[in-house]
């Protein structure tokens, strides 16, 4: 955190929301969830070690062999680094050394191959990003266990490990099972779901999205949680009604977002598209949303709000999801104004970036998209933004499909005084289809100190390379701070870097890989 003047009090107003939405402390030096925060802005904002300046000579520091391939984004936590993977393996490694602390095994993996999906294979294990909660040192995570009576009949389950030693909680883990509030004859379908956001912990309760298997049915999205003291569920169901609506919610890994006490907002995939319908209204259906959920009193997970696009059948009809991507909020105070303080950005795979009004998300219109602002990218996202509070605002997004470029999204404000997001900058260097979502590291808002940093893939399964840009483009163009790419080997797909004191982890095929 920047120590002097006017800029310290940025970065604290910024970790202030911050911890507000979460709930619990923010741990400055910590990556203790997905995209660094509960807002999922993918901002980490006290690194002064990574600046322009020191990147270009930063190298491998260690390189840790692991069972199992990477697809959670790594967690950092009072030095130790929280690998989880697909064979259920989870592990402590020491931040600056790399040496193995702790390991443990929480169950057989699933094998893919019993549904037919070759999206993850050869097994299912932990595939989304756990959640620390510093307020009793465990780590949540969740594990698809092949423990049933057979393949067809896996459980998933909701796993509490202390950050130290990895012991299990007492009266953990929680199995899933159950129905809907909102759907009570439709019950969980364990086979055919796939957990794959990050968790976000809120209130005291950890929470969790399911999609599925190659759009393997039937399915339909479920947002699950669970409190962290009575270990008692909940589940919510996308489309209610229906026992294969789809309208999953996985959203490339990315994390539900809070933006304050009993408030998450999640996007959901192809399905039953809603019906026109003001904003605090949404329907039972609800698959290519954005939709708000309120906590009831006891518990239950509610729709308060919605926001569909016009053209949602389409986007069905045609594989074009919109919950490809994650949710990502625009912090106050430096995104927004007085008569739209409240702002999040959304990108699905037909490349748009919808600028959302968090107090008012739209609804569905079938002629009209009653959003702030919408930007077209060339290409589409399977991934989440990051963002960056300085130089005036900035947004940033990897695309999926060719020219496959990270592109910088600069923030303003028209004529009118409604926000903006306009293209400002692209990376020269194409990226594959698989590559992962940006973060962005500095020392607070200072000018100058911005980094954003990418793992590059050369498609499904392939050889990884870590990039990173200075922050604002010049002419156009993300300006490169390595002459030559550090080599990552071989990747899994959509892998998110971790930061933290300086460092950068990155989780692989059967590796967690240290820079610095």
């Amino acid at each position: 955190m920047e120590r002097r003047g006017i800029r310290r009090f940025g970065t604290i107003a910024l970790a202030a929301m911050i911890a507000g939405a979460a709930g619990a402390p923010a741990l400055f030096a910590d990556e203790s969830t997905v995209s660094v925060n509960a807002l999922r802005t993918g901002w980490d904002s006290n690194e002064p070690a990574l600046s322009p300046a020191a990147v270009p000579a930063v190298k491998q520091l260690f390189n840790t062999s692991v069972n199992g391939q990477v697809f959670a984004q790594p967690l950092v936590v009072n030095g130790v680094v929280i690998v989880a993977t697909e064979t259920n393996h989870v592990y402590g490694i020491d931040a600056v050394t790399g040496k193995i602390k702790w390991t443990r095994s929480l169950g057989p993996a699933w094998p893919s191959s019993a549904i037919g999906c070759g999206d993850l294979t050869p097994s299912v294990g932990v595939t989304s990003t756990p959640v620390y909660d510093p307020s009793t040192g465990y780590v949540y995570l969740t594990a698809k266990e092949n423990n049933g009576t057979d393949a067809r009949h896996p459980n998933w389950y909701v796993h509490a490990v202390k950050a130290t030693t990895g012991a299990e909680r007492g009266g953990w883990p929680v199995r899933v099972a159950g129905a809907p509030v909102n759907d009570s004859a439709h019950r969980f379908n364990a086979f055919t779901a796939m957990q794959r956001p990050g968790l976000l912990l809120m209130g005291g309760s950890v929470y969790a999205g399911f999609a599925a298997h190659c759009d393997i049915g039937p399915y339909v999205g479920y947002m699950l949680g669970v409190n962290t003291v009575t270990r008692k569920q909940t589940l919510w169901s996308s489309e209610a009604g229906t026992s294969n609506g789809m309208g999953g919610i996985w959203m490339s890994g990315g994390g539900p977002v809070s933006d304050g006490a009993g408030r998450i907002f999640v996007a959901t995939g192809n399905g039953i598209s809603p019906g026109a319908a003001p904003y605090n209204r949404p329907p039972r259906q609800l698959g290519d949303s954005i939709v708000q959920l309120g906590v009831n009193r006891d518990g239950s997970l509610a729709a308060r709000q919605f926001f569909s696009p016009a053209n949602a059948p389409t986007l069905a009809a045609h594989d074009t999801d919109l919950g490809s991507g994650g949710l990502a909020v625009l912090p106050q105070p430096y995104f927004g104004n007085s008569a739209h303080p409240h702002l999040m950005v959304q990108v699905g795979k037909d490349g748009r970036v919808f600028l959302l009004n968090r107090d008012n998300l739209g609804g569905r219109s079938t002629t009209t998209d009653h959003v702030l602002g919408v930007t077209r990218l060339p290409a589409g996202v399977w991934g989440h933004p990051a963002v960056w509070g300085g130089n005036g605002g900035w947004v940033y997004v990897t695309e999926s499909r060719s020219p496959g470029r990270v592109v910088a999204l600069r923030y303003g404000v028209n004529s009118r005084g409604v926000p903006t997001l306009t293209q400002a900058g692209t990376s020269t260097q194409s990226f594959g289809y698989t590559s992962g979502s940006p973060v962005v590291t500095s020392t607070g808002t200072v000018a100058g100190s911005a980094v954003v940093w990418v793992a590059y893939s050369t498609g499904g399964y392939g050889t990884g390379k870590l990039f990173a840009y200075r922050a604002v483009p010049v002419n156009g163009v993300l300006q490169p701070l390595f002459r030559t790419p550090l080599p990552l080997g071989a990747m899994t797909k959509f892998q998110v870097p971790a930061t933290s004191g300086g460092r950068v982890y990155v989780g692989t095929n059967g590796h967690l890989i240290a820079f610095g």
